[in-house]
């Protein structure tokens, strides 16, 4: 989830090098948690084996680093023809009518590559809309800009998240919905997240995150992921105005949705995605020009708004 300045700490291991959406080569970006902090994201890039299920070609007819997303499907299909019974099952959700200090608790770390302190003074809710800004640090601070991580305080294993969102708008800002395994030092990784990049207002860009590896508890440090950062095509301008975004989180992967069309369906290494996940609403700021754009004196003051949130259990 959190892209670092392209440097992994010494415990975290070898950088991931991938290819931009365009087809040139993008800058390896690798990630650590601060004190009680979340992961991190390398930068976009395009999957070696093609589009994704619903990918769109480029303009020469060959597969884009952006896909398109697919439409999606009409239902799931019962053994006989008909429609399947639905999956999940709302477990609770939070329309925003009050900022709910039992359901969310607001981070005040930060970490290398993100140019933002966290702050808990950066959440608002007004009109049954929560509002998390961000903004210019007083000066002389630590870091030029104050951000925004809320975490939920319960936990998912398997299900669905739906929010109803207008992602942040500004160059070098990222704004995002993300499940994350939030012990630290974190000795195993599962991270699935929807990130906006500022540098693009049509664009996001669709994460899975495991550790490969032997977990081993007690750890000092924090292990390395394996990433699968995919740039997608919403359709849409993400900025401007309010858009449906669902993840799908089952024992056979993950299935990222934007207002109901299918973006990608991830499935790499989903018997590695298993452990419970914590939701996380977040805005931040990149110092990785070539992966969120540049920051500019114009990329803040700027805000991500949230009009509800619902998770759902999985039922099988």
């Amino acid at each position: 989830m959190h892209l670092k300045s392209g440097i992994w700490p010494a415990s975290a291991g070898a950088l991931l090098c991938l290819t931009a959406c365009t087809g040139s080569p993008a800058p390896t970006e690798g990630s650590a948690a601060g004190t009680g902090g979340a992961a991190g994201s390398l930068a976009a890039g395009a999957s070696s084996g093609g589009a994704e299920a619903g990918g769109v070609s480029g303009a020469s007819g060959s597969t884009a680093g952006v896909s398109g997303g697919a439409a999606a499907s009409g239902g799931l299909a019962g053994a006989d023809g008909g429609a399947a019974s639905d999956p999940f099952v709302l477990s609770w959700q939070d329309e925003f009518d009050t900022l709910d200090s039992a359901a969310w608790q607001l981070q005040t770390f930060t970490y290398d590559g993100n140019e933002a302190q966290f702050s808990s003074e950066n959440a608002s809710v007004a009109n049954g809309v929560l509002t998390i800004s961000l903004t210019a640090a007083a000066a002389g601070s630590a870091k030029p800009y104050l951000g925004v991580e809320m975490r939920s305080a319960k936990t998912l294993h398997y299900g669905k998240v739906s929010a109803r969102m207008r992602f942040a708008s500004g160059s070098g800002v990222v704004s995002g919905l993300v499940l994350f395994y939030t012990p630290y030092p974190n000795c195993d990784w599962n991270e699935i997240d929807i990130e906006h990049l500022g540098r693009s207002s049509n664009t996001s860009q669709l994460n899975a995150m495991v550790y490969l590896g032997t977990p081993v508890p007690g750890c000092a440090t924090s292990v390395a992921p394996t990433q699968d950062p995919l740039v997608v095509s919403l359709g849409f301008n993400a900025e401007t105005d309010f858009h449906q975004y669902d993840l799908e989180w089952t024992p056979t992967g993950v299935k990222y949705f934007a207002d109901g069309a299918l973006l990608r369906d991830w499935t790499a290494n989903s018997a590695r995605l298993q452990l419970p996940l914590t939701i996380l609403l977040t805005l931040w700021a990149s110092s990785s020009a070539a992966w969120a754009g540049p920051l500019t004196p114009m990329s803040a003051p700027t805000s991500a708004d949230i009009d509800w949130i619902k998770v759902y259990d999985y039922t099988g």
